[in-house]
């Protein structure tokens, strides 16, 4: 075993010099609503924001984009038993992704792989006939959600040269795996759209 770690330090410093490496920066929105199995609830989409910065790693035709940032999620609902009310939830989360990038021709490329989030905040809006009001999650009682969500993303994006980097359009569909819901045996998993612009550097 001791003769194999000089030999997997060696690999693990030699292969990020092997590999073409860039930075960049992402801004945008979010599209997301939970996907439940509770047929009394009518879900809706919500729109929030999304900024991250990553680091791409090419080598070859293909490549890796390690990234973290920030994303909102959530949900609007309407439950018939209880009128005329709209409700919303809205999840903030400080995300990281592994992304695997294959160039598909003309700038254009494929991405997807695994995502991870912790939550920083949640916030409750309820809006009716008289107007609206918004409340923490944790000071309407006991917080409703989980503090972590795992997935998967994938989608597509393309790139166009400028003079000193690369203005990109990426467009992702992120696929919850876990159940964030904490109350009962209720289920709520987050599922939306990631529309993002930005730029690649080196």
């Amino acid at each position: 075993m001791k003769r194999l770690l000089p030999i997997l330090a060696a690999l693990l410093c030699a292969t990020p010099l092997a590999a073409q490496m860039s930075f960049g920066g992402r801004a945008g929105m979010t599209l997301t609503r939970f996907s439940t199995a509770d047929e009394e609830v009518e879900v809706s989409s919500i729109a929030g924001m999304h900024a991250s910065a990553s680091v791409t790693f090419v080598r070859g035709p293909a490549g890796l984009v390690l990234s973290g940032g920030y994303s909102e999620r959530g949900t609007g609902f309407a439950a018939d038993v209880l009128g005329d009310l709209d409700f919303r939830y809205r999840l903030a989360y400080v995300e990281a992704a592994a992304l695997g990038k294959l160039p598909v021709g003309a700038g254009a490329y494929l991405l997807a792989g695994p995502t991870a989030g912790l939550r920083v905040s949640c916030t409750a809006t309820v809006e009716g006939a008289v107007g609206s009001q918004s409340v923490d999650c944790a000071d309407a009682g006991e917080d409703p959600f989980q503090k972590y969500d795992f997935g998967v993303a994938g989608g597509a994006g393309i790139a166009f040269d400028a003079i000193d980097f690369d203005m990109v359009v990426e467009v992702l569909y992120g696929y919850g795996f876990v159940n964030i819901s904490d109350v009962g045996d209720e289920t709520a998993r987050n599922r939306g759209l990631t529309l993002r612009v930005g730029l690649d550097l080196g």
